[in-house]
């Protein structure tokens, strides 16, 4: 090739890139609604031949009817499903049913062990101590910051009574029946007469062996509370004598020594630092539980449904792809082969190797995609009636968590019904319903994965389970929901196309063999 051809040809295959980039740029935001069309098309193939079929011919009726068909039987009821998740999700996050929530929580906690006494008190303690020690320098008087030790030294002293009520209703429980000189154990408790009490439960006929360790862990942060109302009283004679400035480095140095030995009274008292973590955690102050409500409601407007001025821009984005998606169902119907002729004669791939892309997509929607959606609706559906004759409450949000679930490789739909049944057994108490879904769940729910994808698939899957769990996680990652259909394709087109490389390189690797005998043969 001469020179000016060969800058003639590398400056089209420039000018070829660039508009390339471009047109990606301007259709990028369509690819997602083309290929799910173009899934959607190879699937109900069979259906829109019956139908040219029966309108003898005509393709335009027969390419509408079949749209039709996918949109009242596909799209608008996953639309219908999807719409009533998102507002059931909604109304869960914005429940104003606080106090049914707060009784089934704290049964929850109760049943895990993971109660704190007077948990709200608990709280209001922390927040009065970090309200001190954070205090700037000048930012309070010499009276007010008495008065905020006096009301905190208040506070603890309520706190020694409640941890004493605590303990003799922790005894009883391990008992299983009221102590005996019940009001007598409550009155001495309430006063901190830790002795008093544990000298009448020893006396008792048949004291409960949980009886010792309930009383020292009381002792342990009796004392605890104790020395710090102690040091808080110290603080408080500084402060009046003028030697100590609220504010201050040495003010904040006493009192974190103070919320310090309170910690380590409490992570003794809770059981050690793991389970103090556990206890905490299960049991938010009322800030952190409004902060996080807050948070999932902002999450929810911002991402999931926008109810500001982005959510016309998600509306609106919605609406489009779901148009490009009925038009490209349509056209691609109506003139799919003329399409797939002309991109034919537009690649420079062989056209055995374009064939071969071809089939292997019709192959891997009809197989692998069929069978992973038709078996995600089926447990979904199967799933929602389970909940609703449960009784549970967001039956169609937990349906579509379901069906998601369902489409990812070793989790599936038991990643849902699962915790519910657990949550029916230990935080409503139903044990009935809770076994009944959970042998529902093993005998129907997931048991119906194994009977549809098998005789879907027909063993055209290629893909080795590791690697479709793989491709479904780093689809989910790249490319977001639909990566869950995207990722197992690529990973699909990928072996095709490497054995398309495989079977060039022994191609040429023969014909360099035959050459190199006939430079044999020829010497």
């Amino acid at each position: 090739m001469t020179s000016p051809k060969m800058f003639s040809f590398w400056a089209l295959l420039a000018i070829v890139g660039v508009a390339a980039f471009f047109t990606y740029r301007v259709m990028s935001i369509f690819l997602v609604p083309m290929f799910l069309a173009a899934i959607l098309v190879v699937i109900f193939r069979p259906l829109h031949d019956w139908m040219l079929e029966k309108f003898k011919g005509r393709n335009a009726l027969a390419a509408g009817a079949t749209t039709a068909v996918i949109l009242l039987i596909v799209l608008a009821p996953m639309i219908g499903i999807f719409s009533m998740a998102i507002k059931e999700m909604i109304d869960l996050v914005r429940s104003d049913d606080q106090p049914k929530a707060e009784v089934r929580l704290e049964r929850l906690r109760s049943r895990l062990g993971l109660t704190i006494p007077n948990a709200p008190l608990f709280h209001e303690l922390g927040e009065e101590l970090d309200n001190l020690i954070e205090t700037p320098p000048t930012g309070r008087s010499a009276d007010a910051a008495t008065a905020l030790i006096t009301q905190l030294r208040t506070d603890l002293d309520e706190y020694r009574q409640v941890l004493g009520e605590s303990a003799i209703q922790e005894i009883e429980a391990a008992q299983g029946a009221d102590l005996e000189n019940r009001e007598q154990l409550l009155t001495d408790a309430k006063a901190g007469q830790i002795d008093a009490v544990s000298e009448a439960i020893a006396k008792l006929p048949s004291p409960p062996a949980a009886a010792d360790p309930i009383l020292q862990r009381w002792r342990t942060m009796a004392e605890g509370i104790d020395m710090a109302s102690a040091q808080l009283g110290e603080i408080i004679d500084a402060v009046n004598k003028e030697q100590l400035t609220p504010g201050d480095l040495i003010f904040s140095s006493r009192m974190e020594d103070v919320r310090t030995l309170l910690r380590r009274q409490m992570v003794e008292y809770l059981g050690g630092q793991p389970w103090a973590m556990f206890r905490l955690y299960a049991n938010p102050g009322h800030r952190e539980a409004s902060r996080l409500q807050s948070l999932a409601i902002d999450r929810l407007e911002t991402i999931v449904l926008p109810v500001t001025g982005a959510g016309a821009s998600f509306v609106g984005g919605l609406v489009l792809g779901l148009g490009i998606l009925i038009l490209s169902l349509y056209y691609f119907f109506y003139d799919g082969p003329a399409l797939i002729s002309a991109a034919m004669r537009l690649s420079p791939l062989d056209d055995e190797y374009e064939r071969q892309l071809i089939e292997e997509f019709a192959s891997v929607s009809r197989a692998v995609v069929l069978a992973t959606l038709l078996s995600a609706l089926a447990q979904g559906l199967l799933a929602g009636i389970g909940f609703w004759f449960c009784g549970l409450e967001s039956v169609f949000l937990l349906m579509f968590l379901t069906m998601t679930l369902a489409m990812v490789p070793f989790l599936g739909a038991a990643s849902v019904w699962v915790p519910v049944s657990i949550w029916l057994v230990v935080a409503e108490e139903r044990i009935a319903a809770g076994v009944g879904l959970a042998i529902y769940g093993v005998a129907v729910i997931s048991l119906v994965d194994n009977i549809i994808k098998p005789f879907v698939l027909h063993g055209q899957s290629k893909l080795h389970p590791l690697l479709a769990l793989l491709s479904v996680l780093g689809g989910v990652s790249a490319l977001g929901p639909i990566g869950i259909l995207v990722g197992p394709m690529l990973v699909a087109f990928m072996q095709v196309l490497l054995n398309m490389l495989r079977g060039e390189l022994v191609k040429m690797g023969e014909a360099e063999n035959a050459k190199e005998a006939n430079l044999a043969k020829s010497s």
